[in-house]
């Protein structure tokens, strides 16, 4: 090969240097904010390029140095970040910010701080916002969020906010946040006239979290109409009713049983509730949930299993539902259910195409055995043409459980897989819960599902999740249902 070959092929060098600004504020943007400023040294050039950091990043416990547990050296770190935070947003470009979030332990106390951060949001035009204020122990008085810095006009650009731990006292005048997309509350003081005043002029609001607000007794979403497609609400353990807007599509609760009231026919198609306090799935899904859920399709439904329903003759049909997740517990010593109950839900869905069913039943544990129980029971049939996916888990051989997993195996003519898994993987509420012996409630599953369902398995779609007697008799029950958490649990401990 020629020289003047050699040359033609030879690819000019690009340092990293020679990139376009804009790109290189891009890939520092990708760095947290502590590893961004360290670029600075290399050169004059590079100091210009972190500050214009896109992502503004703030972490108590990253950005301030480990010390002693005593007041005075906990005051001593909060100062420090304190002071690095406003020292990031003095050397700051103010140009093109997108995101600043500032999590740490900050309350009224640190008021004429936080506002002046505030300052720098509303100057730079901040699209989402952030401030975690919460803490595990008591404070002097949640910051009172200033309302004056946001205006009709200048609060315009932000799109997203967060706020954690923080005291809402909007003026009744309030007009602010008219292009405001989402909307996070977390254990937040503000009460419901105050949440009304807030989100009235959110136009444009697409999603509403709202977790832990102890103050709130009644929620009305109807006046944001068909804007508001997301609803989260958690844990505001005052709450006693929630008015629903007609276009929301989606529904997510967790919290006591309280009636939702929509003003018409809803839009929902995918509703997530974890109730507390309620005593049976079936009598909340056919006498609680709204009648005018007409287009649902996915609905998840936790709850504690204490009664066995009575369903009315009658019962609703969900004619659009294609994904049922259940999550049951009956933690009690008296069994007042009877899980062949749940065989109507593929009547009441007749288009349903991926069944849950998750159960934790540690108190009733009796394997079933004929000559124990007798006769298995069966229904009459109830062809199903869409089922194709089911997963069981928690299946620890009770007679009803089989009962239950061998009507819908022979009723599901399109059926694709049913996985049976007797560990409770997720309707555990907690895995220090676990009794030491039910690993062999465990084994017991295992058996009885080999025996009787995998007989009744002609088209080869069932799976049981192995479980051994060894490993049983060997490993602890949380080594059992959760092996990856106890490793990672005990190399944490080991290292440190």
């Amino acid at each position: 090969m020629d020289d003047a070959t050699t040359t033609k092929r030879k690819r000019p060098v690009i340092r990293f240097n020679d990139l376009p600004t804009d790109i290189l504020i891009g890939i520092i943007s990708r760095l947290p904010i502590k590893e961004a400023a360290r670029t600075s040294i290399l050169s004059s050039h590079w100091k210009k390029i972190w500050c214009s950091h896109v992502n503004l990043e703030f972490s108590f416990y990253s950005m301030s140095p480990r010390l002693a547990s005593t007041s005075h050296d906990a005051r001593l770190r909060m100062k420090m970040f304190i002071e690095r935070v406003s020292q990031v947003f003095a050397q700051h470009s103010g140009l093109s910010v997108q995101k600043i979030a500032i999590q740490g332990k900050l309350d009224n106390e640190h008021a004429d701080h936080i506002n002046r951060w505030l300052s720098f949001v509303s100057a730079t035009k901040t699209k989402d916002l952030t401030f975690d204020f919460k803490s595990r122990y008591p404070r002097e008085g949640p910051y009172d969020f200033p309302f004056k810095f946001f205006g009709a006009m200048d609060s315009s650009y932000l799109l997203s906010m967060r706020l954690s731990a923080v005291s809402l006292n909007p003026p009744v005048d309030f007009k602010a946040f008219l292009n405001l997309k989402r909307l996070k509350l977390e254990h937040t003081n503000i009460t419901d006239e105050n949440m009304q005043i807030l989100i009235s002029n959110c136009n444009a609001l697409e999603f509403l979290g709202i977790v832990d607000c102890g103050k709130l007794t009644r929620l009305s979403t109807s006046h944001l109409w068909n804007q508001l497609k997301h609803l989260h609400v958690e844990s505001c353990h005052l709450l006693k009713e929630i008015e629903l807007n007609l276009g929301l599509t989606k529904l997510g609760y967790k919290g006591t049983l309280i009636p939702l009231s929509p003003p018409g026919p809803l839009l929902l198609t995918n509703v997530c509730m974890k109730l507390q306090h309620a005593r049976s799935s079936l009598g909340y899904i056919f006498t609680n949930l709204p009648s005018t859920l007409l287009h649902l399709e996915t609905l998840s439904l936790q709850c504690s299993e204490l009664e066995r329903a009575i369903l009315p003759e009658n019962h609703i049909k969900f004619m659009y539902l294609k994904h049922l997740r259940l999550q049951l517990r009956h933690p009690v010593t008296e069994k007042k259910i009877d899980l062949l109950d749940f065989a109507c839900l593929l009547e009441a869905a007749p288009l349903l195409q991926k069944f849950e069913l998750h159960m934790w039943m540690p108190l009733h544990h009796q394997r079933y055995r004929e000559e124990a129980h007798g006769e298995l029971r069966s229904l009459p049939p109830q062809p199903h043409a869409h089922l194709r996916l089911v997963h069981i888990s928690g299946f620890i051989g009770m007679k009803d459980q089989l009962e239950l997993s061998l009507h819908i195996l022979r009723n599901s003519a399109m059926i694709r897989a049913m996985k049976v898994d007797p560990k409770p993987l997720f309707a555990l509420p907690c895995i220090s819960m676990l009794s030491p012996l039910e690993g062999f409630q465990y084994l017991d599953g295992y058996e009885v599902a080999i025996e009787y369902l995998c007989r009744e398995d002609h088209n080869n779609v069932v799976d049981v999740s192995e479980i051994r007697r060894e490993e049983v008799e060997t490993l602890s029950v949380c080594e059992l249902v959760y092996p990856d958490c106890v490793r990672l649990t005990r190399k944490a401990n080991s290292s440190s």
